[in-house]
């Protein structure tokens, strides 16, 4: 992948306790609200689910969104964005019942067992489109090469064109996809794609 400008200037550091309001935005954003829909879920009555992700986000960390699963991205020191990714592990036993909305999600992470696992990534309005959307995408291949994967994964919706494109310029390509169910305010219906960056022939 060619250096930007972006990906020459910025700045990729370990997320703290400090960092968690921002997290729990650029989680949401990353999702397109099915995040923040999750918590809402889980939110007592009357409670912010925004509340809700700030605890897990926080506290939790058997949860692949723990703070300690992100890289804040800086520029002048200001944040622009966030990584969260992991391996998803092989799965070692059937997968518990789970919602409408997620099970399509859940079904293609199985597939991707075993590969470095993009699970957000999100710039701030302000700072889109100029190159630091590729340089998430790099920072990821960067973990991903660091435990030894050759494999990166993610996956974006059909009704996101803009980040579709963005990953197919940085080399993905389609794996499988699986029907999207709509929630409250989510967008319209559509897919969920899986795709791939084989990073195998990459130094």
């Amino acid at each position: 992948m060619m250096p930007t400008l972006a990906s020459r200037s910025i700045a990729f550091r370990l997320s703290t306790p400090n960092d968690c309001p921002h997290l729990v935005l650029l989680a949401d954003m990353a999702t397109r609200r099915l995040t923040s829909f999750l918590w809402g879920q889980a939110a007592a009555p009357g409670q912010s689910a925004f509340e809700v992700g700030r605890n897990i986000i926080r506290n939790d960390e058997s949860h692949f969104t723990h703070f300690g699963n992100w890289r804040i991205a800086e520029q002048n020191g200001r944040i622009v964005g966030a990584l969260n990714g992991y391996v998803i592990p092989e799965p070692s036993a059937p997968a518990a019942p789970t919602i409408d909305v997620i099970k399509p999600l859940n079904e293609l992470k199985v597939m991707a067992a075993g590969t470095w696992y993009i699970s957000a990534a999100a710039v701030y309005l302000e700072y889109q489109g100029k190159g630091y959307g590729k340089a998430l995408i790099a920072e990821a291949e960067s973990l991903a090469k660091r435990v030894g994967k050759d494999r990166l994964t993610l996956m974006v919706g059909s009704f996101n064109p803009r980040a579709y494109s963005l990953y197919r310029k940085t080399g993905f390509v389609e794996w499988d996809r699986r029907p999207f169910s709509p929630f409250p305010g989510s967008d319209e219906p559509g897919e969920w794609i899986l795709m791939v960056k084989n990073m195998s022939h990459i130094s």
